[in-house]
């Protein structure tokens, strides 16, 4: 970094600046001792801030079961870091929005830093390697620092993002050789200036690197380049947007062991969210391509070049806690269903086991395998005595279970959806510290029927995780279907 250049760059007029009501949140939640109270009054003083955030806490975005009326409920029922990511969201976007008199294109802008932001929010939640509203935070502000170049090189800013050409990977190289600093740099010195925590400062300015530096919170790092790879995928056409997808796939499953279909499944919800969070921000994103597209897209590419994936795991591969096969297994025989582009009918169930947290807090270590372990036996027999050879159970991801049926016993996957539920609860843990405690599961599930439903093993694996996704939003313990291209409640 050239010092002379920061120092040159930051103390321009023309720096953008921060509204006051989002120094004074990120002063107060700096403290320690801060209370809650002290940080509503900041945000109800800004009646513009404070309406929009009131407005999207009470959104589908959140989906909070009962209305909130004032920014301290809201601070109570999201918490504060949530309320805060809203709050620097809703500044950011009131301050940097484009005009008729600006050429910087904020349009494109807004939709990268939209969609990174929505992705790393959903990774942090998948992986749980880091607080999803502090990834949040730091893939909104990561290239905030090319405002600032354009605000201090005006033209010769637009003309060196002419010269990338789109290739937003480019621009820190073009950047330094033009200008002897890079955004990185100016967005990390602007932030640290606004006294965002120390963490987000060193993201952002390490959000270049790949995997040749090491950041303070590193977890969250990898989790903000994952997400800039979603946005690259959504913002670029042709082989860039390819080649962003691919690397977010490889290095999903290189950092976090998250297979194919995981993060592929996580992407329509993150442009869902892009989409809301746009219209929340009251920001001009344009249109953001089409999910299926991209994929089918991805998936035509790797049979014309016929890419092997890399799922290399013995067939007899089995998840240690439960005993079952693990996800590799199914991810494989989920892929058998659908191979040479003929599908026969596939019904796939995902059940999470609900309350694992509390049962390991409150059970010591240990316990939530225990009631996992517990629950798989159960899901496992009923499957057996329901559907024989034509369903299989798969450990799949944290404390869920994954169900593959074929045939026709697809067409009574509601009916397995609801004896696998009945089947845990009457098989209960018992723990010593606990005694008895009851166990309940959510399940998503989708089909494959007749040619008609998700066409895809990503697809259908996509949908279901979606139905799960919806069933637990709804207070869990329920079951919710796909279809149609929509979730559809089956049980409660």
């Amino acid at each position: 970094m050239n010092d002379a250049a920061l120092t040159r760059i930051m103390n321009n007029p023309q720096m953008p600046t921060l509204p006051a009501v989002a120094v004074q949140i990120l002063e107060l939640t700096s403290r320690r001792d801060v209370e809650l109270s002290e940080i509503a009054r900041v945000i109800e003083h800004d009646p513009a801030i404070a309406t929009r955030v009131l407005k999207t806490v009470n959104s589908s975005f959140y989906g909070l079961t009962r209305r909130v009326g004032s920014i301290r409920q809201a601070l109570a029922y999201l918490g504060m870091e949530t309320v805060k990511g809203l709050v620097l969201g809703f500044s950011l976007a009131r301050t940097f929005q484009s005009d008729e008199d600006v050429v910087f294109d904020f349009n494109e802008y807004w939709r990268r830093s939209i969609l990174a932001a929505s992705a790393a929010r959903a990774l942090a939640g998948i992986t749980r390697v880091c607080d999803p509203d502090e990834a949040f935070v730091a893939a909104l502000v990561s290239d905030i620092g090319m405002i600032a170049l354009w605000k201090h090189f005006d033209d010769q800013y637009l003309q060196l993002l002419d010269l990338a050409n789109g290739d937003h990977e480019k621009l820190p190289e073009l950047e330094r050789r033009h200008f002897e600093i890079d955004h990185a740099d100016i967005g990390a010195g602007m932030i640290e200036g606004w006294k965002f925590p120390s963490e987000i400062v060193d993201v952002v300015l390490l959000h270049h690197h790949g995997e040749s530096v090491m950041a303070a919170d590193e977890q969250m790092r990898r989790v903000v380049l994952l997400a800039g790879m979603v946005a690259e995928s959504f913002v670029s056409e042709g082989v860039k947007s390819q080649d962003a997808l691919r690397s977010y796939e490889e290095c999903s499953e290189k950092w976090f062991d998250l297979r194919r279909g995981t993060v592929r499944a996580a992407l329509a919800s993150i442009t869902e969210h892009a989409s809301e969070l746009a219209r929340m921000f009251e920001l001009n994103t344009g249109d953001i391509r089409d999910v299926d597209s991209i994929l089918e897209e991805a998936d035509r590419v790797r049979r014309e070049n016929k890419v092997v994936l890399r799922d290399n795991a013995d067939a007899t591969s089995q998840d240690p806690i439960t005993g079952l096969p693990d996800r590799t297994v199914f991810q494989n025989e989920l892929l058998g269903c659908f191979d040479g582009g003929e599908s026969s009918n596939t019904g796939v169930l995902l059940v999470v086991v609900e309350g694992m947290r509390e049962l390991n807090r409150d059970g010591g270590p240990g316990t939530g395998d225990a009631a996992l372990a517990r629950a798989s036996e159960a899901v496992a027999r009923s499957c057996q005595e329901a559907c024989g050879s034509a369903v299989s159970v798969f450990r799949f991801v944290g404390a869920e279970l994954a169900v593959l049926v074929h045939g026709d016993s697809v067409l009574r996957c509601d009916q397995l959806a609801e004896r696998i539920r009945a089947a845990v609860r009457l098989a209960p843990l018992a723990d010593q510290n606990l005694g008895l405690r009851s166990l309940g599961v959510s399940i998503g599930l989708a089909t494959h029927v007749d040619g008609m439903g998700p066409g895809s093993p990503d697809e259908l694996l996509r949908a279901s995780m979606m139905a799960l996704s919806e069933a637990r939003r709804v207070d869990g313990d329920a079951i919710v279907g796909w279809e149609e291209g929509e979730t559809v409640p089956l049980a409660a």
